[in-house]
Order: C-alpha cells, then sequence, then structure tokens
C-alpha cells in the first residue's frame, strides 16, 4: 500500500470515528456496502448489498430486519413492482447481481424466491420497474438493456411450484458502446426508459417496446438521444422530473437537460466525481451525492443553480439518493442509509454545512465548515464487508471513470 494509500485510509478512519458522522441522519447500519436501494411504503427500503444478498430495512426501528435468499455475488441492484401487483397482500422486490441473474421475491416473505429472470452475459448493474404495467428493466455490463414480461397476475408467481423462470421479450443493444450504469422512467406517464452509460451518452426508449424514441427537436435529427461531449466519462445516475433529465457523471458534474431540445440547460459543477443525482421539484432544489461522501443541496428554481446547503455524513460514496414527502434519504459505501428532512435542512439557519440542533456539541475538527477542498483527494473503503479480493478489485473498477 502506498503512502498516499495509507493517508486517505488514515483519514477514513478517523472520520468513522468522529462521534458527530456516527449520528448525523440517524444511520442505519447494514453491516456491509449499501451499492443501491429502493423505499417500498412508509417505513420499508429494499437494499442492495456488497454481502451478495438484499435486505429489507426498518426505516423506523432503523435496523435490517429481513434478508432475501443469496446472489453468487454482490447485489448491484433492487427494485420495487407497482402497489397493485402484490403476492398475498406483499409488494414485490427484485434483485439484481453480479451473478447475471435478477429474482423476484415478497418483500414480507424475502426468503421465497417467487421468480427468475435470466438473459444477460455479464453482471446487472441497474433495475427500473414500471408502476402500472408488469415490465422490468435491466441494464448490464454487457452493453445491453433488457425487457421482461411478467405474468399478467401475480398469483401466477405464487402458483409456481418453484421459481418461475422468465427470459426477456426485447433486448436492445448496439446503440450503448459500454456497460448500462442507471435506468429511470419518465415520471408522468412512464412512457419513456432513459438510459445512461460508461459512454457518457444518454438515450430514450420507449417503456413498452423498446424501440428508440424519435427525435423532437435538438441539433440533430433522428432518434433521441445526448451523445457524449457534454458528459466527458461514466454517466452513473439519472432521474426525471416533467420537463427535465438530470444525470450525474464521474466528470464531476450533474447536468439538467432539456427533454424537449436536449441543451444542458444546468450545469452544477463539483470537485469529485458525482455519483447520485435527484432533484425535489416541490421545493426547487436538486440534490447530489459525490465519490468522497459528501451531499450537496442546490437551488435551481431560480434558473442560476447554487448550493444552499451542504452534508458531510458518510465517509465514503454516496451511491444512491431517495426521497418520500419531506423525508430525504442517503446510502452509500459506507454501509450506512441516512434520513433528512427536507424542510429542516433547507432551514437551516447556521451556516452552509448542515448539523441539527441537537448535534451541535457534537461538532468535531474533522467536520469540514464551509468549504470542499476535501473533495479533491479519493476516497478509499476500509470497511470490511462480504467482498473478495477479486470483487474489491472490480467494485473499484466500476466506480472509476476509466472508460474515457
Amino acid at each position: 500500500m502506498s503512502s498516499a494509500q495509507l493517508e486517505a485510509l488514515e483519514k477514513k478512519e478517523a472520520l468513522e470515528q468522529d462521534p458527530l458522522r456516527q449520528k448525523l441522519g440517524s444511520p442505519l447500519r447494514a453491516g456491509a456496502r449499501i451499492l443501491n436501494f429502493e423505499l417500498c411504503g412508509d417505513n420499508t427500503a429494499v437494499l442492495a448489498l456488497s454481502s451478495h444478498q438484499a435486505k429489507t430495512a426498518d426505516l423506523a426501528a432503523l435496523e435490517c430486519s429481513q434478508a432475501a435468499a443469496k446472489h453468487a455475488g454482490p447485489v448491484t441492484a433492487v427494485a420495487v413492482l407497482g402497489k397493485n401487483y402484490t403476492v398475498g397482500g406483499s409488494r414485490i422486490a427484485l434483485s439484481a447481481s453480479w451473478d447475471k441473474q435478477i429474482k423476484l421475491w415478497p418483500v414480507d416473505s424475502p426468503q421465497t424466491t417467487l421468480a427468475v429472470l435470466s438473459g444477460h452475459s455479464d453482471f446487472v448493474k441497474c433495475l427500473a420497474a414500471h408502476p402500472t404495467l408488469p415490465i422490468v428493466y435491466s441494464g448490464s455490463a454487457d452493453k445491453s438493456i433488457l425487457y421482461w414480461r411478467l405474468p399478467e397476475s401475480a398469483d401466477a408467481l405464487a402458483q409456481s411450484t418453484g421459481p418461475l423462470k422468465i427470459a426477456p421479450f426485447k433486448t436492445v443493444k448496439g446503440q450503448h458502446t459500454g456497460q448500462i450504469h442507471a435506468l429511470c422512467l419518465d415520471p408522468a406517464s412512464a412512457s419513456i426508459l432513459y438510459s445512461t452509460g460508461s459512454d457518457a451518452s444518454v438515450r430514450a426508449w420507449h417503456a413498452q417496446t423498446g424501440d428508440a424514441i424519435a427525435s423532437a427537436g435538438g441539433s440533430d435529427s433522428g432518434d433521441w438521444h445526448i451523445a457524449r461531449g457534454q458528459h466527458k466519462t461514466n454517466v452513473f445516475d439519472c432521474r426525471a422530473t416533467e420537463n427535465t433529465l438530470w444525470t450525474a457523471s464521474a466528470d464531476n458534474t450533474a447536468i439538467g437537460w432539456d427533454i424537449d431540445t436536449r441543451a444542458a440547460d444546468m450545469v452544477l459543477e463539483h470537485g469529485a466525481a458525482v455519483t447520485a443525482v435527484l432533484p425535489v421539484p416541490q421545493v426547487g432544489v436538486v440534490v447530489t451525492g459525490v465519490r468522497d461522501g459528501a451531499i450537496y443541496v442546490w437551488r435551481v428554481s431560480s434558473g442560476t443553480p447554487e448550493i444552499v446547503r451542504e452534508i458531510h455524513a458518510h465517509t465514503d460514496d454516496v451511491t444512491c439518493l431517495r426521497a418520500a414527502g419531506r423525508v430525504l434519504y442517503s446510502a452509500g459505501l459506507d454501509g450506512t442509509l441516512r434520513r433528512w428532512d427536507i424542510q429542516d435542512v433547507l432551514g437551516f439557519d447556521g451556516g452552509l454545512n448542515y448539523i441539527p440542533a441537537e448535534l451541535q456539541t457534537l461538532e468535531s475538527p474533522q467536520q469540514p465548515q464551509q468549504q470542499r477542498a476535501h473533495e479533491q483527494g479519493s476516497s478509499t473503503s476500509a470497511m470490511q464487508s462480504a467482498l473478495t479480493e477479486e470483487e474489491e478489485r472490480e467494485l473499484a473498477e466500476l466506480m472509476s471513470d476509466l472508460d474515457d
């Protein structure tokens, strides 16, 4: 280990012992790196963990409650099917893994595998589920997006004598030239599926057929897409609002794109790779998470973006951001899922760096004050998990921006 790596490791270990960071955001500790998560109801989340399994989490009790059947590799993504597609009154979750498989299971009984979706030739990187139709989408390191149609009635899953084997009904391949990092549906009608990847491009597909969306304008004709150029490398995340598509990239930017013209309306510059993005249009902000664990809240309603709040709680890469009502949730490679009251964060009057009043007596020298110089260094994970040495290297490669 080099001296720089040792220094980074010592710094991270010090941050993990920081009494303030141990309490900020009321952390739920998963016991392994959290690679992705999805909310399921008011007090439940489904976590994708590096320990080769997905778990359900009780957000009220701040603990993991049940584990799903194990995969043969780290679980990289999870999704939850629509509220009307249930088994025995339970919502249905999906987990995807480096083992190239996707498993379906009841949230209330995670050890029961209802179906196995097989079709990718390399590890699965991301998932999305249609909110009203029994259709699932997956993106992979094999550069493809697969469309999966589940039985019209979820009862067919429960009545099967074993896990139902399901093959994809549509393969989208050839447009992306690198691995697929993220998928998201438009929130208004769920009729368009957006995809991003290591080729730094963004593309759009019909959510039911998989056909490419035709361009409605912009700088060129043909299929709707944003070519490599504005983003220089991996696009890790994407989230859509009614008129804007937000993307997060290893080139240290998050960009808000006008969906009609594909123009970059807003560019949020960071000092580190942006690994997660979440627009919260109800309050006119966009939240970003970066590779060193910092979270930034940007005011975008005025048209000129500005950082209005910083949160320094995670000690490793932020991997996912989600919101429900007035609560923002964040998860990271430090193995914690944290929650933040959005109104409290925005209403905080103690400076740029958010520290709730009840924790201000714990403020320590390690906690940054209105400065982001810490972003310039790289983040090295010290958390012990179930990853093998080979998987550690592969995870590091996935989170890097080597695909220039």
